[in-house]
């Protein structure tokens, strides 16, 4: 695949969170495989794929998204499990009110909430934006995430599930999540990869998130909201589902940790195949927009 999408490959950018130029910010190797190179920001500890493709390349590579995700049935069923997890962790916060989701794909997870929720979705895959209205009856507009026709304050939660990671300029959708939230309002990240986890420390470029043309943001929760700004958002609760998930098989993934633990310290890395499923992978995490006072 990546032959195809070689020729959209842009030129580092700038740390996301310190905002240095990337050629005198000192950043370290992180992880490498045959074509593409993780960097971690050695101030703030961000880690990003750096060159990754560039904005025409995702958006070229996210318009052909929708079928690639609906042709594996059994990835599908799977995620309809996890949608209702992620649903119940988000409704301990906030039980009815207007939502976006944003890069919502077909609508699936939209869908799963209750119509105690007005629901609206934005996506750039006009196949997907086809599937959710005709599916689902959803509103989801095929914009992108910032110029888009939306009003500002005009959500209680805005989500962005499986999204934050793949996104060329994440810092700018994160901007335009608080303006178009309702103070007090709830921004969900969900189904996001945790880059401070046992298995990304271990496997690095064997780490089973690990898809350089797609996911070339890692964040932990600490550089999640170091992004989207302290004074903005406060930090309501995180998890890292894998207990009681559709992705669980503890005997089994405990067992194939332990012994890459011991093939890495044997020498033997070379016989070390993808990561298991594990506690820690993947996060969930919910920040409340901040009331700000005004006065007179």
């Amino acid at each position: 695949m990546f032959e195809k999408f070689k020729k959209y490959l842009g030129k580092p950018r700038p740390c996301l969170i310190c905002n240095d130029d990337p050629e005198a910010t000192q950043r370290a190797t992180w992880a490498t495989d045959e074509y593409f190179k993780a960097v971690k920001c050695q101030r703030c500890g961000m880690v990003t794929i750096e060159p990754g493709l560039s904005e025409e390349g995702l958006t070229v590579f996210y318009s052909q998204y929708m079928k690639m995700r609906t042709d594996n049935e059994e990835k599908m069923k799977l995620r309809d499990l996890q949608y209702k997890q992620d649903l119940k962790f988000i409704t301990n916060f906030i039980d009815s009110g207007k939502i976006l989701d944003v890069g919502c794909n077909g609508g699936f997870f939209l869908n799963a909430f209750s119509n105690n929720f007005e629901k609206f979705g934005i996506e750039i895959d006009p196949g997907a934006v086809e599937y959710a209205k005709e599916n689902f009856d959803l509103d989801v507009r095929f914009e992108k995430f910032g110029d888009d026709s939306f009003d500002k304050e005009n959500f209680d939660l805005v989500i962005f599930r499986g999204v934050i990671e793949h996104m060329f300029d994440p810092k700018s959708a994160l901007d335009r999540a608080w303006e178009v939230l309702k103070p007090g309002g709830k921004l969900f990240f969900a189904a996001t990869p945790n880059i401070d986890c046992i298995s990304a420390d271990l496997y690095r470029d064997k780490w089973r998130v690990w898809h350089p043309i797609e996911h070339i943001n890692f964040f932990s929760v600490q550089t999640l909201h170091d992004l989207i700004g302290k004074d903005r958002f406060s930090l309501l609760a995180s998890e890292y589902p894998y207990l009681g998930t559709p992705y669980e098989n503890q005997s089994k993934d405990y067992q194939k940790l332990q012994q890459d633990i011991s093939f890495k310290e044997n020498g033997r890395w070379d016989e070390v195949s993808v990561s298991p499923p594990f506690w820690g992978n993947m996060m969930n995490v919910v920040y409340s927009k901040k009331i700000v006072e005004r006065h007179n």
